[in-house]
């Protein structure tokens, strides 16, 4: 693998890190509140961009804060 090769995979995979967790089984609610948003977008997977991926984690991220540390409690 040329260093090019390797430096687009390292940028890939940095971009694609902040929503990894939405595929793991990890977290239900937040997983359907994320492949929502994503089907809300209304085109073929295939055309979604890392950037509305990384836009729709952090509003569902933002969405589910109260969800995860309600308020009241510290």
């Amino acid at each position: 693998m040329s260093p090019e090769t390797l430096a687009q995979c390292m940028s890939v995979q940095e971009a694609l890190e902040p929503f990894g967790g939405y595929t793991e089984g990890w977290n239900g609610p937040t997983q359907i509140k994320f492949s929502k948003r994503v089907m809300d977008l209304g085109k073929p997977l295939r055309e979604v961009t890392v950037g509305e991926l990384q836009d729709i984690a952090a509003a569902v991220a933002e969405e589910m804060k109260d969800y995860f540390y309600p308020r009241g409690r510290a």
